[in-house]
């Protein structure tokens, strides 16, 4: 059990006015449906109040936002809950008012629930709630007990614009008139439209919005011009805690694909539904330009304050509406003449020829490697010459404890460490704030070492690279690989390498002890850089 200080909580009213830590009791009025989940933690929101519960709205009241790394450590609140909130931090978003419990510090929560001789749940450490706190938990049972519920659509347009949406708002009534269907190479800034496009790509970890880019395969010169070479669209966070992706735009090449930021309660709609390929309609976008100037055309989608909870995003089948067909016959037009598809089509041919030539001249060295019958430390180049046929180049033996001159690692100036240093590094050991000591599993940390391959898996080696199912839709006029069946017809296949490799210390331990060992996980470009050899069929 563990004694938490119990410092005097304050009323919501006096929380909304301040900032810092302050500790607060409310009745849950509002839950934000499911728990979000980003790559670092996982978040609730919801909002409290204590009094004015018959007022129909809840904008009124303090919103809290509470992460935490495990999903059980999060306050499983519900409408109705009352729930005690020790030193949460206050602080300003969008000009109003937010309780924050970052994931770094413990936040405890108490739930009291209105059912009769329900004890308090506490989290995400077990603590006692004194004894005014039950009491002022209690009493908020009992005043909020008499209300059916806590919001009245029709009059929750009377919450107070931000200073941000009071421009949108004095403007809704002029959009309502001028809004109207257009595509993407007519669209205008400060206009309200309505489109039809395909999802390019989605980003969804942001508890408040979603990141949209759309393409209907029609050119606008106000767009951002999107090449093939580079991904241009945003990848992980917006703070770059996360590295960029690798891979190529997947989007039409030029201006033809538009930025877009959903808010609720689109974004919850398109965490839940949409996904890179996905034909939409959306109604009531906004489209603008951000204040850095010479910045490209982008979109934004809000709330409709007239109608809080009318969604206007849906899916739809292109192949049984007019303007979706429209859609699905441009974009078709567009891959036939896509480079891409033609670059594709000459590794597809190449590596179909490296593909038969590695079968027929390794069947047999491949089996003794499985049995361990040979050594790893042969190294064979190979290359492809001008009438496209593979040839042997290069024969290397390494001696032992030796690593070949062609295997090399990406980051030379870091200094190599044995495995025991690795797997017994300080950097996993941590303190929390409550001073308990704990070990972590892993740590973000760029390790440089000497090693030896005495394991792999798959077991066979045609398997190290395996179909990219990123969950593009299938291109209509996309040629595929001939071995696959019916199923992918119309699909272009790309190809990644995935596999695991066992590795233990390349030198001998000085006191004659076991060498340690670890699995290495391999895959995408860092596989490509290990195997110089781009992944293929």
């Amino acid at each position: 059990m563990v004694n938490e200080s119990a410092a005097r909580h304050v009323d919501i009213a006096t929380a909304l006015s301040s900032s810092g830590l302050v500790s607060v009791i409310g009745v849950v009025v509002d839950v934000f449906e499911g728990v979000f989940q980003s790559s670092r933690s996982r978040c609730i929101t919801f909002t409290l109040k204590d009094t004015d519960f018959g007022n129909g709205h809840v904008w009124d009241g303090l919103k809290i936002k509470y992460f935490k790394d495990n999903e059980n450590h999060l306050p499983p609140v519900r409408v109705r809950d009352v729930i005690l909130l020790r030193n949460i931090s206050i602080r300003k978003f969008k000009g109003r008012p937010l309780g924050v419990a970052p994931d770094g510090a413990t936040i405890p929560w108490a739930i009291f629930r209105p059912e009769p001789d329900s004890p308090p749940i506490c989290g995400p450490l077990p603590f006692e709630p004194s004894y005014s706190e039950k009491s002022y938990a209690l009493s908020l049972i009992d005043k909020s007990s008499n209300f059916k519920t806590f919001r009245n659509t029709s009059t929750e347009i009377n919450a107070p614009p931000t200073r941000q949406s009071v421009k949108s708002v004095a403007s809704a009534p002029q959009s309502n008139a001028n809004r109207r269907f257009s595509l993407i190479k007519d669209v205008k800034e400060r206009t309200f439209v309505d489109l039809i496009g395909e999802v390019v790509k989605i980003f969804t970890n942001d508890s408040e919005k979603v990141a949209l880019y759309l393409t209907d395969y029609t050119t606008n010169e106000a767009l951002h011009n999107y090449t093939v070479e580079a991904n241009n669209a945003r990848e992980g966070d917006e703070y770059a805690y996360q590295p960029r992706s690798k891979k190529q735009w997947p989007g039409p090449a030029g201006r033809m694909t538009l930025q877009m930021t959903l808010w609720e309660p689109h974004a919850c709609f398109a965490r839940e539904h949409l996904k890179e390929g996905s034909i939409v309609r959306l109604r009531n976008v906004h489209i603008k330009r951000s204040r850095v100037e010479g910045a490209p055309l982008e979109a934004a989608m809000h709330c409709d304050r007239q109608n809080p909870d009318e969604m206007n995003i849906r899916l739809i089948h292109a192949e049984n509406d007019e303007r979706g067909r429209e859609l699905l016959r441009r974009r078709k037009e567009y891959w036939k003449s896509d480079p891409r598809k033609r670059k594709a089509e000459e590794m597809e041919e190449t590596s179909s020829r490296r593909k038969k030539f590695e079968k027929s001249q390794n069947r047999t060295q491949r089996a003794k490697r499985e049995e361990g019958q040979t050594s790893l430390s042969s190294y064979k180049k190979y290359e492809i010459n001008k009438s496209g046929k593979l040839v042997l180049v290069q024969t290397e033996t390494t001696k032992p404890n030796e690593c070949p001159e062609t295997v090399q690692a990406i980051n030379p100036s870091i200094r190599c460490m044995s495995l025991e240093d690795i797997l017994d590094s300080e950097f996993h050991e941590n303190v929390s704030p409550n001073q308990i000591e704990y070990r972590l599993p892993f740590q973000n940390v760029c390790y440089r070492a000497t090693v030896r391959v005495v394991d792999f898996f798959p077991p066979k080696l045609e398997e190290f690279a395996v179909p990219d199912e990123s969950g593009h839709e299938p291109r209509p006029d996309a040629r595929v690989d001939e071995t696959n069946n019916s199923q992918n017809s119309g699909r272009l296949i790309r190809w990644q390498w995935r596999f695991c490799l066992l590795v233990e210390s390349a030198p001998p331990h000085p006191d004659g002890k076991p060498r340690e060992r670890m699995k290495l996980f391999v895959s995408g470009a860092d596989a490509v850089y290990l195997l110089k050899l781009d992944a293929a069929e």
